[in-house]
């Protein structure tokens, strides 16, 4: 008996060193591709998506997940199924290539590969993501199979099977289009990145820093959760691991301090949510504006940071809020002094970022540019007995990342399917205008239209996957009636954000929900989206003054910032109940008159904007102390 047991975990242990060793030979591949410059663009993406599905079969179970660590022989041989059409296309590359301009007819084996490729693909990422994006591929691949049955708008001739394989599968403008190129470049050393620079304790690092930076305020540990959970979620791009990284952390130090469990966990779910929006690296989806858009990806990093600041700033807000109305103290200073201490250890972990900045403003490619961020965070790393990392150190970062690229690549991929086949029809522009049509033109209407899709879209997608469907429907309805392009897809991009906290399925919000305990998953929901109330409405005013884009004159940039963060205070305090001290509902509704005259961008908005504001302050000033002690105790009284 003992030695079936015995063989059992030898077999287990086995078949995760497989899963390791092929993890770090499909990382290597693409390292040596940065380094030595990559084949041509069919052979690198084929060989990409083929890695990545194998390494989707061999990671995910069919249904069960991987939790006893073994690998059925049916995934091995899936795996290995999913290696053949990259073989075959690396093997009739100059024949595929010889078929352009003239088209030839598919033969059998073209047939065969792209059957089984395409198939894979769409196993490998109802595996890795669910069953949401394998099914919208269904409906525009019958869509396009059956365009004479579909009734108005909708329908079309039909796309013959042949056009459609070989579009999908021999092209580069289907499965191994740009949306892949992104998955195989920008996308998955940017992620190597952030899995290296975590290992060698960047996380840690961010939280001490936050803790050092907000400790001696009121409700010190919620405002250092904010600021972490933002530059953390920088290097994850994820929000849902983002709130696991941090939050095991920074929600149980928050609810010590005195904030409610429910408010906590709101709290970390809003901010891990802002990551994938704050420069240098952002998620996966801001390359896919980038290459929307073709506007360099440094265009997009600083069209980023206003928005990114005023999403932190309104959260910062809030916990301030919550905390003079709970009358929380700060940070206890054992914890402050240690956060000072670990900081002086870490602190020369940030020098990747700085690099990685360097070489962006540079104008190296974001590719090249990560891939020596990540280098240099190795050296640094040795420098410090706290930071050091052993062979076994690497290789586990090296694994980690590359298979945290797994469920990103996959959404990628059917995305670019999805893309590929929408193209071939033409029904984005006839998407385009029933969306007009709908809304009658009316730009309010349409961006209201736009901000459901996306937020419905993003319950049940990774960010990138969802801002990109979204994307290729709605941003060229925006376009047309006027706003400017980076604008229009920002306005999808926060949306496809902000699904993460938006009920009924609140992502992030109840990963949060789950470490802090003793909280209803939907009322953390609700509770999330009170405390994002400012981010709910930022994307409506990048639209109405895309200065906060940093498009425009510098001064026209500086008023946009200033009266968008007064406005926010504004709103904040609206939300909160409290300004000076607890605001009454009349003094709430004046906030919220204010709120909205201060993010409608014309100066006369924002001088009436602020002079409420400032009245409202200057009311609750004069006011007795007897009175604001009276309102305060009603104040503390409420539960968050």
């Amino acid at each position: 008996m003992t030695v079936q047991v015995t063989g059992q975990r030898d077999g287990v242990g086995n078949q995760r060193l497989v899963l390791k060793v092929f993890a770090l030979c499909v990382v290597a591949y693409h390292l040596y591709a940065v380094q030595f410059g990559a084949p041509s663009v069919m052979l690198f993406r084929s060989s990409h998506v083929s890695m990545y599905v194998a390494l989707i079969f061999l990671a995910y179970n069919a249904f069960l997940g991987r939790e006893d660590g073994r690998i059925p022989w049916l995934d091995f041989g899936l795996a290995f199924l999913a290696i053949l059409p990259a073989a075959y296309i690396h093997l009739e590359h100059d024949r595929l290539q010889d078929r352009y301009p003239y088209i030839t007819a598919l033969e059998p084996l073209d047939w065969a590969m792209g059957i089984l490729m395409l198939v894979l693909v769409v196993e490998a990422c109802r595996r890795a993501l669910g069953w949401t994006l394998p099914i919208m591929l269904a409906v525009f691949v019958l869509h396009a199979f059956f365009g004479p049955y579909f009734p108005g708008v909708l329908q079309q001739p039909a796309i013959t099977p042949e056009r459609f394989l070989d579009h999908s599968f021999l092209t580069t403008a289907g499965l191994y289009g740009s949306i892949t190129g992104l998955s195989a470049t920008y996308v998955l050393m940017f992620v190597m990145f952030g899995a290296v620079l975590d290992k060698a304790r960047g996380g840690e690092l961010f939280m001490h820093l936050s803790a050092l930076l907000t400790g001696k305020m009121r409700g010190g540990p919620g405002k250092a959760a904010v600021i972490s959970s933002g530059l953390f979620g920088s290097l994850s791009g994820s929000a849902v691991a983002n709130v696991y990284a941090t939050g095991s952390f920074t929600i149980p130090l928050m609810i010590r301090n005195g904030f409610n469990p429910r408010f906590a966990a709101a709290v970390e779910a809003v901010a891990s949510s802002s990551g994938q929006l704050v420069p240098p690296i952002m998620g996966s989806a801001a390359f896919l504006i980038a290459d929307f858009t073709s506007t360099p990806y440094v265009g997009v990093l600083s069209a980023a940071l206003i928005p990114a600041i005023l999403y932190l700033f309104a959260v910062f807000l809030m916990v301030h809020l919550e905390a003079l109305r709970m009358g929380l103290a700060a940070m206890e200073p054992s914890l402050v002094q240690r956060a000072r201490e670990e900081v002086l250890d870490y602190i020369h972990m940030l020098l990747p970022l700085a690099v990685i900045i360097y070489l962006l403003l540079e104008r190296h490619s974001p590719f090249n540019a990560a891939y020596w961020a990540m280098l240099t965070t190795f050296v640094l790393a040795q420098l410090r007995a706290r930071t050091r990392m052993s062979l076994r150190d690497i290789s586990d970062a090296l694994e980690f990342g590359g298979r945290t690229i797994a469920p990103i690549a996959a959404a990628l991929f059917i995305a670019g399917l999805i893309i590929s086949t929408i193209e071939l029809t033409g029904l984005g522009l006839r998407f385009t205008s029933l969306l007009l049509s709908i809304s009658g033109g009316e730009l309010t209407i349409t961006l209201i239209l736009v901000m459901i899709s996306c937020i419905i879209m993003g319950m049940g997608l990774p960010t990138a996957a969802a801002y990109t469907i979204v994307a290729i429907f709605a941003a060229p309805a925006l376009i047309k009636l006027g706003v400017q392009p980076l604008a229009a897809h920002f306005f999808v991009f926060y949306y496809a954000i902000l699904s993460a906290i938006t009920p009924p399925i609140a992502v992030a919000a109840y990963a949060a929900a789950s470490i802090a305990g003793g909280t209803s998953l939907q009322a953390t929901g609700f509770t999330a989206m009170r405390l994002g109330a400012a981010a709910y409405l930022t994307p409506f005013v990048i639209v109405a003054n895309p200065a906060l884009l940093m498009i425009g004159d510098p001064l026209q940039i500086v008023l946009a910032a200033a009266t968008a963060i007064i406005g926010i205070v504004s709103l904040a305090a609206c939300v909160q109940g409290w300004l000076i001290g607890a605001l009454t509902v009349i003094q709430r509704g004046l906030l919220a008159v204010s709120a909205v005259l201060l993010l409608l961008g014309s100066w006369e908005t924002d001088l009436a904007g602020i002079a409420l504001l400032a009245g409202i302050a200057a009311w609750q000033k004069v006011r007795s102390p007897r009175q604001i002690e009276k309102s305060n105790r009603g104040a503390h009284a409420y539960d968050g």
